[in-house]
């Protein structure tokens, strides 16, 4: 069953480097960001199927992660699903300032809002889990810590959120769930 359930995550993982590679194609890395590909150049189903093979795969695996390291509160699993759902949203609204100015607005600040929303939760769950299991803790949030400070860079460096950074964090944090998954939870 555990080989089984690797190699369905192995094979999800697969799909969302083939999703947010292939988005290159499309978006330049550093001049233009995913709404780019999903409202100027009219590939919204795609824009749609990179957020929902994100969240799906952040919220299940995190979910399984938190439930393996006995993770208690309710409160942050329930944000987890928010986060994960308004991820989807965000990218389901259109993203042309001239036309909608509004929409616009809430697209930017809902995508915004659930990005910094899961990585502070993924925060917390790492912290929480300092008082269960040190030895995880020193092994994963020194990892956590770094991926999130390039994605940070890289949004400052930039001066705002680009392909590049998009897809390098959907890809890191993709790959950090699996190497926590299968490296470092201890055997119940």
């Amino acid at each position: 069953m555990k080989d089984r359930n690797q190699f369905i995550q192995y094979i999800a993982i697969v799909l969302i480097c083939i999703i947010n590679l292939g988005t290159l194609w499309y978006c330049a890395p550093l001049t233009e960001n995913l709404s780019y590909l999903g409202n100027t150049l009219h590939h919204p189903v795609y824009l749609i199927i990179w957020a929902s093979s994100a969240a799906a795969y952040f919220f299940w695996y995190t979910l399984k992660l938190m439930q393996a390291l006995r993770y208690s509160s309710s409160l942050g699993k329930f944000c987890l699903g928010v986060v994960c759902i308004i991820m989807i949203i965000s990218v389901c609204l259109p993203y042309d300032p001239m036309q909608y100015p509004q929409l616009s607005k809430w697209h930017t600040r809902l995508a915004m809002w659930s990005t910094i929303g899961y990585v502070l939760l993924f925060f917390h769950f790492l912290f929480d889990t300092f008082k269960k299991d040190y030895r995880f803790f020193r092994k994963a949030f020194p990892k956590y810590f770094t991926l999130v400070v390039f994605d940070s860079l890289l949004f400052l460096l930039n001066g705002g959120v680009s392909t590049l950074l998009e897809i390098s964090f959907t890809i890191g944090m993709s790959q950090f769930l699996s190497y926590l998954l299968h490296e470092n939870v201890p055997s119940k």
